[in-house]
């Protein structure tokens, strides 16, 4: 009986668990049915999401475009990572629907494929809620620790220099020691030792901030101290009161400041109560003689010139500064008898008795009068109206030049060009003389201000160069019109001009030169009236609001200058009058695009205009189409178009594109294109392009933006041929390869389809190529693959014989891909997972920079089965990597030599542990910079690497703060948003309103209470 009933007991239980399974079975399936219900509707969501998400983050990455002066926060860079794989796993769940097309009765799928996508879905809202950032995203860049010198002299090997700054290097480590005071006689190398200091690697580890200034007499107290908080990154805006701005830098260099002083006066040392003092003595003979042999190198050692150089280098004073301008000049001689000349040239001048300076400026007279060419000089002279140590760009320096005549009579065709090229001639005799110095690939000059007062002593001594010349310590009472009547060439350059005298005699005035007073509102509407003989005019940076009648005395005017003069609306009739101008910049005015009055201007040879958003007005400024402006300049050599208002441009563009290419003496041009057919249009249209006269081009397809191109500056030499080309697609490849066979420097930007180069164009269109920056295409998974390899192989064929002199022999490759690349910028491609594929790579890279990269492994790709070692960057000289976390090495194959390698940055690469550089293999690397956490944590084949290495290495912090925008920032950033994305109002009212709530002053944004009004009342779209 028990048994029974514990078996009854069991059979019941038994019945009861049956009966509770079919019910949760059932409930599951017809959970299951139901979820299998809903997958169209969460396939359709999760579509319609997903894009919201992605246009959430291009339109932060818009904004990132646009501020590329401050960084990203730590948090953004996690969201965006999260967004790029939520997005390609929500692409293979979509793909996965499309493809399956799975019936209703497959319920039991269905379902698990809409759970995926409901999960996914809620990843999707919540990234797209992060993606608001009310705090925001991006942050002010820390100041970089130490600004490299690049231009400094070597002093390794001359003791006295190089012992000068041993002992800086002692007192700066003494921490007693706050100031030091360095001093020496003009031209003794104070300023060498002084960049070499700044770019000396102990000194790196010393400070956290280096800050290098050259003080010039012209240089007011004010700007010293503008200068020194923008190096340190101070937001002085707003901040007037001098005193004000000198306690924000006191705080922000208190108890970590230490300070050297260079002067030529012992007394300024002295006044200055610095701790301790060192002197600068000039070199030894010895020292001396082997600094002016390696500087003129190629005949110093033939017998018959030997002895004669001995002589000239001991008549240097055992200065560097005149060895370099002495030796440089003799650098040029090439017999003992031209040798034989010069040093009996070498005479003193008697004139200047200064104690210390009679022997220097007789040295570099002797300079000057080596020019021999009478116009040489003459350039050489004009380029002293500009302050010492200042920049002076090349272009407008040689324009001026040609305006003056100093570039002879020029009357043919292409008048401008060939003056241009007169004009560099010069400049580069004059900076290879070291009359003048080069600055950033010969973009610009400056003249240093030991020649430069001799420049001036000179032409105060030239009746046909008598120059006034004023700086801002001196008195407005200079300004008179004593010192004017007499001069030809008057310069007032940031000299705190105010006002103007009514009207002078000054009909010897050749030029005049009046920019950067931020003071001088206004021309008298008589001061022309006696300047019938001018030939320069320079009123850039003014804030004049409008020119006077007079300016129809201005006859011979060749040269006008009114760029940046933001607050002039219009060019008077009277400019009709100045028939001969040839130079005519008005970028930056508020002047009507083409100004009707231009048209008469019929000897322009080079025009610089904007193209503007709006009048002050609001009224639209439309060019003149009816009349022809640009097609009336027939004599057109330059024409810049700088676009400031895209979205009408785009309805203006057909008709200038029309006038631009009837100008068929085009020698440069930059001009921006709304997409690739108009480009497409302006090639079928314009005769220069067609018959390749356009030397110089600046083209902008498909951009917004037009500034200056990040990739220029990175060149040290000047790149003509540049173009920039913006949210392509790949119908248009086309069109943009027959420009790129053409171009010496590229910018691709958020190209939306292409995976690999080869999809983009062939080999034969980048053979030009010496610059390219790739950013924001998100489907590029390989720069370069075994595709186009092919193809660099076949054009390396067809072209063998044209490029003979250009392959090595000791190569064993096939050939070189993108054989002119110097520099490669990959920034934000998210999915690229290699550089190149396969065994060749860029034979002439100089620089490579991979930043924000996140699924790049391995940088340099060693292709399957090779045997023996392939053909790697031998002319890489620097290497930066920036945010690329999965990095785990920069190539496996530890048997590459990297010879030419100097410089390593690498941050944000948590996953990179070792380091394929040694010291056998790596034998010029002299700079490592990188987090000090990262740089502990990797591992050393052998002591004797990490002990090399330890040596060159400097660690480098970059820190994320969070900063609050204030009231103005926000609105000015959303209407920016506005402009470009007119489409996103809807997600950018969500910022507007989250930034409203951040505003730190507590107040509303102006009377504005929603995006649209304010919109509208910038006037960027309508409402």
């Amino acid at each position: 009986m028990g048994s029974i009933i514990v078996e009854g007991l069991a059979v019941s239980a038994a019945a009861k668990v049956v009966g509770h399974g079919f019910t949760e079975s059932y409930s599951h399936i017809r959970g299951k049915v139901a979820s299998s219900k809903d997958l169209d509707e969460n396939y359709k969501l999760l579509r319609q999401d997903v894009r919201s998400l992605v246009a959430i983050k291009e339109d932060n990455e818009k904004k990132v475009w646009r501020h590329k002066q401050k960084e990203i926060t730590s948090n953004y860079s996690v969201w965006i990572n999260k967004v790029s794989e939520t997005v390609a796993e929500v692409e293979k769940l979509i793909l996965k629907y499309e493809s399956k097309k799975l019936p209703r009765w497959r319920f039991q799928r269905r379902s698990r494929l809409s759970e995926e996508m409901a999960k996914k879905l809620r990843k999707v809202w919540e990234l797209s809620e992060e993606g608001q950032f009310p705090t925001g995203f991006l942050v002010n860049k820390l100041a970089e620790p130490v600004l490299k010198v690049l231009d400094a002299p070597p002093i390794k090997g001359f003791p006295t220099l190089q012992g000068s700054l041993e002992k800086i290097l002692v007192l700066l480590k003494n921490n007693n020691i706050k100031t030091i005071g360095v001093y020496g006689m003009v031209g003794v190398g104070k300023t060498t030792i002084l960049q070499n200091l700044n770019n000396n690697e102990e000194v790196v580890k010393l400070f956290d901030m280096v800050i290098f200034l050259r003080v010039s007499r012209e240089q007011s107290e004010d700007k010293l101290q503008e200068a020194i908080a923008n190096r340190l990154m101070l937001d002085t805006e707003g901040f007037n009161d001098h005193d004000v701005v000198a306690r924000m830098i006191h705080t922000e260099l208190e108890n970590k400041n230490k300070v050297i002083l260079a002067t030529k006066y012992f007394h300024i040392c002295k006044l200055s109560n610095v701790d301790r003092m060192i002197k600068v003595n000039q070199l030894s003979l010895g020292e001396a003689w082997m600094m002016f042999k390696n500087i003129v190198v190629d005949v110093i050692d033939r017998p018959d010139i030997k002895p004669i150089a001995r002589l000239v280098s001991t008549r240097c004073a055992r200065l560097p500064l005149l060895i370099k301008v002495i030796a440089s000049s003799f650098k040029v001689k090439y017999t003992a008898s031209s040798w034989r000349a010069g040093l009996e040239d070498l005479k003193p001048w008697p004139k200047l008795e200064d104690q210390g300076l009679k022997e220097m400026y007789s040295f570099l007279k002797f300079c000057y009068d080596e020019l021999k060419d009478e116009k040489q000089q003459k350039c050489f002279l004009y380029s002293s109206l500009y302050p010492a140590d200042s920049t002076i760009y090349t272009d407008y320096l040689v324009e001026c030049w040609a305006s003056e005549g100093f570039l002879g009579s020029i009357n043919d065709i292409r008048r401008y060009q060939k003056a241009r090229d007169k004009g560099y001639a010069v400049l580069e005799h004059l900076t290879n003389v070291s009359l003048l110095e080069k600055e950033e690939r010969m973009i610009y000059v400056k003249m240093n201000n030991c020649i430069r007062q001799l420049a001036l002593h000179i032409s105060s001594e030239d009746p046909d160069c008598n120059f006034y010349v004023k700086t801002n310590e001196e008195s407005e009472e200079s300004t008179n019109l004593v010192t004017w009547q007499h001069a030809n060439r008057a310069s007032m350059i940031d000299s705190e001009v105010c006002d103007l005298p009514e009207k002078q005699n000054c009909n010897m005035l050749l030029t005049l030169l009046l920019q950067k007073n931020s003071k001088l509102a206004s021309i008298p509407q008589t001061f022309f009236e006696s300047m019938s003989s001018l030939l320069v005019l320079d009123l850039y940076g003014t804030k004049i609001h409008k020119l006077p009648s007079s300016l129809s005395n201005l006859k011979s005017l060749k040269g006008l200058y009114l760029n940046d003069c933001m607050l002039l609306k219009e060019l008077p009739p009277e400019i009709e009058s100045l028939q001969n101008l040839e130079v005519l910049d008005i970028r930056g005015c508020k002047v009507k695009f083409i100004s009707f009055h231009i048209r008469c201007l019929i000897n322009l040879r080079c025009l610089r205009i904007s193209y503007l958003k709006s009048s002050e007005d609001g009224q639209s400024q439309d060019m003149d189409t009816d009349c022809d402006v640009i097609a009336r300049l027939q004599k057109l050599e330059e024409l810049i178009i700088e676009v400031d208002s895209y979205d009408r441009w785009c309805n203006e563009v057909e008709e200038v594109i029309k006038q631009v290419a009837s100008l068929e003496n085009l020698r440069s041009l930059r001009l921006s294109f709304p997409n690739p057919f108009w480009l497409k249009y302006f090639m079928e249209k314009c005769k220069s392009w067609r018959e390749h006269k356009l030397a110089s081009f600046r083209f902008f397809v498909g951009c917004q933006n037009s500034k200056r191109p990040h990739i220029l500056g990175c060149f040290e030499y000047k790149i003509n041929r540049y173009m920039k080309y913006c949210n392509g697609k790949l119908k248009d490849n086309c069109i943009i390869g027959e420009v790129l066979a053409e171009t010496d420097a590229f910018e691709l930007i958020c190209h939306k389809s292409i995976s690999k180069l080869s999809d983009f164009v062939g080999a034969a269109s980048l053979e030009r190529i010496r610059g390219w920056l790739i950013e924001s295409c998100n489907k590029m998974s390989t720069i370069v693959d075994a595709n186009f390899i092919q193809q660099s192989n076949n054009v390396l064929l067809d072209n063998m014989m044209d490029i003979d002199d250009e392959v090595d022999e000791s190569d064993t490759s096939m050939g070189s891909i993108l054989p002119k690349l110097e520099q490669l910028y990959l920034r934000s491609l998210l999915n690229l997972k290699c550089i190149f594929e396969g065994p060749m790579h860029p034979r002439r890279l100089q620089k490579l920079t991979v930043q924000d990269c996140s699924g790049i492994q391995e940088l340099i790709t060693e292709p399957e089965g090779t045997e023996t070692e392939f053909h790697v960057l031998s002319k890489l000289e620097t290497l930066v990597l920036i945010n690329v976390p999965k990095l785990r090495t920069v190539c496996l194959n530890n048997s590459l030599t990297w010879p030419s390698l100097e410089v390593l940055k690498v941050h944000g690469c948590p996953e990179l542990r070792s380091l394929p550089f040694s010291k056998d293999n790596s034998t010029n690397l002299r700079f490592i910079r990188g987090e000090q956490e990262w740089w502990n944590q990797l591992t050393w084949p052998t002591n004797e690497d990490e002990k090399w290495l330890q040596s060159i290495f400097a660690a480098s912090g970059i820190h994320t703060m969070h900063v609050k925008e204030n009231a103005r920032e926000i609105h000015a950033t959303i209407c920016e948003m506005i402009q470009e994305t007119p489409e996103g109002t809807s997600s950018l009212k969500k910022i507007y309103k989250s930034s409203t709530r951040q505003n730190t002053e507590g107040k509303s944004l102006e009377e504005d209470t929603d995006l649209l009004s304010v919109a509208a009342r910038v006037k960027r779209i309508k409402v």
